[in-house]
């Protein structure tokens, strides 16, 4: 069954809010991303490295054992899966706003 339609199911049969983190349980970081990005893109990307500005965090990354406990979802794909479907998803919605 669909992830979507389990968690749809699941809302469905509990009162209040369910609030669930969808990730990998990875930590990527920018320069990772961006090094990706461009890979799958076949595009550079104008980046410039400096000091970490005041409050920004070493790292973080989502904790997807809720989701895995609650509704059976687990992640399927990596960082450059998920940067292809971005870029094909940018490339689809660029086209859609040329042809309107």
């Amino acid at each position: 069954m669909l992830r979507h339609v389990v968690a749809l199911n699941y809302v469905n049969l509990h009162a209040g809010i369910l609030t669930v983190i969808l990730g990998t349980g990875r930590c990527y970081s920018v320069l990772q991303l961006v090094k990706t990005f461009e890979q799958v893109s076949g595009r550079a990307i104008a980046c410039k490295n400096g000091p970490r500005r005041f409050g920004d965090i070493g790292q973080y990354w989502a904790d997807p054992s809720l989701a895995y406990e609650l509704l059976g979802w687990k992640y399927r794909r990596g960082l450059e899966q998920m940067c292809i479907d971005a870029w094909r998803w940018q490339q689809y919605c660029e086209k859609r706003m040329l042809n309107t």
